[in-house]
C-alpha cells in the first residue's frame, strides 16, 4: 500500500523532471536540438531526437510556473500524441490505490 501512496505523492508534489534536466540531452549525439520557450503559465521544451529504426521524433515537455512537468507530447510523421499528462497520472495512481485497498480489505 505504501508504494501506491508514494506514487500518488510523487505525482502531486514532485517535479518528476525539470527543464534543467533536459538541457543535458543537447549533448547526446542523437539529439539535434533542445529549445526552450514560454508556454502558458510556464516553460516548454522542444527536442528533436533520432531514434534508431524509428526515425526522427520531436518531444514537447510542458512545465508549470514551479517548473513541475505537466505534460509530454511526441510528434512523429506530422502526428502529435500525448504520452504523459500529470493529471491523468494522478487519477490513474488513485484508481490503482483504491483498487488495491479494496482487494486488501476483501482478504481481511
Amino acid at each position: 500500500m505504501n508504494a501506491y501512496i508514494k506514487k500518488i505523492y510523487d505525482m502531486i508534489y514532485s517535479p518528476i523532471i525539470t527543464p534543467y534536466n533536459l538541457l543535458e540531452n543537447a549533448k547526446i549525439d542523437n539529439y539535434s536540438y533542445v529549445k526552450y520557450y514560454k508556454s502558458g503559465a510556464g516553460l516548454a521544451t522542444e527536442m528533436e531526437c533520432e531514434i534508431p529504426e524509428e526515425g526522427t521524433k520531436i518531444f514537447y515537455y510542458y512545465f508549470d510556473e514551479k517548473d513541475y512537468l505537466q505534460k509530454i507530447c511526441m510528434e512523429y510523421n506530422g502526428v502529435q500524441q500525448e504520452v504523459f499528462n500529470r493529471e491523468d497520472a494522478i487519477q490513474e495512481a488513485k484508481i490503482e490505490y483504491y483498487g488495491a485497498k479494496a482487494e486488501y480489505q476483501e482478504v481481511i
